[in-house]
C-alpha cells in the first residue's frame, strides 16, 4: 500500500450541519455541464470521465443529493477543439443554465475556458486538464483543479529520477501548454537535484501526431541516457509501437509522465516494454483500501473495464463539488469560493485524501512513480517498485503561491484601467 500522507500542517474541521431548504429550492436540481473529448483516438479519456460522473451522481442522488437537491449532468464532446469547447461552455451557461462546469480533457481547451468562466463568474472544476498555468499565470478564483498537475508530476519525476544518475537527457512532448510546462518543470527541478545534467535535445511533435519516425530517429542518433516524455493517450501508444522495431528502449531509459494511464497500457498490452518509468495520478491497484476496492469493483461491474486515472479523478471531482457546496451551504459561486478560501477543504477519494489549497485552488497530494511490468492476469503492464513522492516536495512553495495571487491581482487591476 502506498502511503499518501501530507505534512503541511493543515487542520481540517468536519461540521455536521442541518440544512433547511424551501420546497421550491429542494426540488430544483443542481446542474453540471460536463465537456471532455468523447470521440476519436483520444475519446477514451472522455468516456472514462463521463462514466465516473454518472457513477458518482447515482451514488449521491441515492443518498438524497446535495443539500437535498438532485444533481444532474449534461454531457458534450469538445472534439479537442478550443473553439468548440468555448462554444459548449457558452451554451452550458447561457442556454442550459448550469450551476457548474466540469472538464475538459485538453489543457489547450481549459486555457481557453479560463477567461470565459472569469467573465461569466461560473466555477470550472478541472478533473483532467493538467497544465500548471491553469492554477498559475491563468489562475482565477473560478478555477479549481482536483488532480495533480504537470508541475507536480514533473517535480515528482525529478525526485524519482535524480538518484538513478542519468546525465544526458532529451525531451519529447506534445507542442502545447501541457507538454512545454511538463518539460520545463522537470528539467529545472532535476538540475537543482543533479547539477551535472545535460540537455541534448528537445522534440515537439504536434498533439495527435501520426508519424513519430523522424522523432524516434533523432533519439536513436543522439543516444541520450534518458528521455522525458509527456506524450499521452494514443500519442504514447503510437510512439511506443513505432519505436519498438528500432530497439531504442533497450539502450535508452524513458520516463513517461502519463504512462500509467490505462488508455496507454491497455492498448499496448505486451508491446509496452518492461522497466519503463511511468507516473500515475491514480492506478487502480493502489491504495489497498476498502474505499478504493469498492470503487474498482463497482466501476468494473457497471462498465466492464477497470477505472483509469481520469475516471477516478473525475469521480473525485464530483465529490469535491459535493463537499464544497455543502460547506458553503449554497451553489452560489461567490459563496463556494469564499467557503474554500477561508480554510483548505479536505475530502476522501479512492486514491486517498485530497486537499484543495485556497491560495491557487490546486489540489495537494502525493504523486506515484513506478516501473512497467507485464501482467498475465490483466493482459497489460502494471506497476512495480512504486514510490510515492510526498506533496511537500512537489507542490508550490509559499513564495510561489504568493506570486500566483500577486499576478492575479495585478492582472485584475490592469483589466479595470
Amino acid at each position: 500500500m502506498i502511503k499518501r500522507g501530507w505534512k503541511l500542517g493543515i487542520v481540517v474541521c468536519f461540521l455536521s450541519i442541518v440544512v433547511v431548504c424551501s420546497p421550491a429550492i429542494a426540488q430544483k436540481p443542481i446542474k453540471i455541464g460536463v465537456l471532455f473529448i468523447m470521440s476519436g483516438s483520444m475519446g477514451g479519456y472522455g468516456k472514462h470521465g463521463s462514466q465516473a460522473v454518472q457513477l458518482a451522481l447515482d451514488e449521491i442522488n441515492a443518498k438524497g443529493g446535495i443539500l437535498g437537491r438532485k444533481v444532474e449532468a449534461i454531457f458534450e464532446d469538445d472534439k479537442m477543439s478550443p473553439q468548440v469547447g468555448v462554444e459548449i461552455a457558452n451554451k452550458f451557461i447561457k442556454k442550459d443554465e448550469v450551476d457548474f462546469i466540469m472538464g475538459p480533457t485538453s489543457s489547450a481547451i481549459a486555457v481557453a475556458l479560463a477567461d470565459l468562466v472569469l467573465e461569466q463568474k461560473k466555477i470550472l472544476i478541472l478533473t483532467q486538464a493538467a497544465a500548471n498555468s491553469l492554477t498559475d499565470v491563468k489562475f482565477n478564483p473560478y478555477l479549481f483543479s482536483t488532480l495533480s498537475n504537470a508541475l507536480m508530476h514533473s517535480r515528482a519525476g525529478a525526485h524519482f529520477m535524480a538518484p538513478k544518475g542519468y546525465k544526458r537527457w532529451m525531451n519529447i512532448g506534445p507542442d502545447y501548454a501541457y507538454g512545454r510546462e511538463s518539460w520545463a518543470s522537470f528539467i529545472s527541478k532535476l538540475k537543482e537535484l543533479q547539477p551535472e545534467v545535460e540537455v541534448v535535445g528537445e522534440l515537439w511533435p504536434k498533439l495527435m501526431e501520426k508519424d513519430f519516425a523522424p522523432f524516434i530517429q533523432k533519439i536513436v542518433e543522439t543516444k541520450p541516457d534518458a528521455v522525458w516524455s509527456s506524450l499521452w493517450g494514443n500519442d504514447a501508444v503510437n510512439f511506443v509501437k513505432q519505436a519498438l522495431p528500432t530497439g531504442v528502449f533497450n539502450n535508452v531509459k524513458f520516463a513517461f509522465t502519463d504512462g500509467a494511464a490505462l488508455e496507454t497500457l491497455a492498448p499496448l498490452g505486451k508491446d509496452m516494454p518492461n522497466g519503463i518509468f511511468v507516473a500515475a495520478r491514480y492506478f487502480f491497484l493502489s491504495p489497498d483500501t476498502a474505499l478504493n476496492r469498492n470503487f474498482v469493483k463497482t466501476y468494473l461491474e457497471r462498465f466492464k473495464e477497470y477505472p483509469d486515472y481520469m475516471a477516478q479523478e473525475t469521480y473525485a471531482g464530483v465529490y469535491f463539488l459535493k463537499a464544497a457546496v455543502e460547506r458553503a451551504q449554497s451553489t452560489d459561486p461567490e459563496k463556494v469560493i469564499s467557503a474554500i478560501e477561508k480554510e483548505p477543504l479536505a475530502w476522501e477519494t479512492p486514491e486517498g485524501w485530497k486537499i484543495m489549497r485556497k491560495e491557487d485552488h490546486s489540489v495537494v497530494e502525493d504523486v506515484i512513480w513506478g516501473e512497467t511490468m507485464f501482467s498475465d492476469k490483466f493482459g497489460f503492464a502494471i506497476l512495480k517498485n512504486l514510490q510515492s513522492i510526498q506533496a511537500e516536495q512537489i507542490c508550490r512553495t509559499p513564495e510561489e503561491l504568493k506570486a500566483v495571487r500577486d499576478s492575479y491581482e495585478k492582472r485584475m487591476k490592469e483589466t479595470k484601467k
